[in-house]
């Protein structure tokens, strides 16, 4: 496995996308190019995930 913070550096570039359709081409492509890395890249997703709470509207 290459050096995470190299992973998660590709990662921000793909997310940081603003059409939809490229960005999941993009994260088809890097699945491929890297598929045993993808284990890692999703537990770095979902750790940043519960680091940040959803923001509920208060009415």
């Amino acid at each position: 496995m290459r050096n995470p913070e190299i992973i998660e550096t590709e990662l921000m570039e793909i997310s940081a996308i603003f059409d939809d359709t490229v960005k999941f081409e993009r994260i088809i492509a890097w699945c491929g190019s890297h598929p045993d890395e993808v284990p890692f890249a999703l537990h770095q997703l979902l750790g940043r995930h519960d680091k940040h709470p959803p923001q509920t509207s208060q009415a």
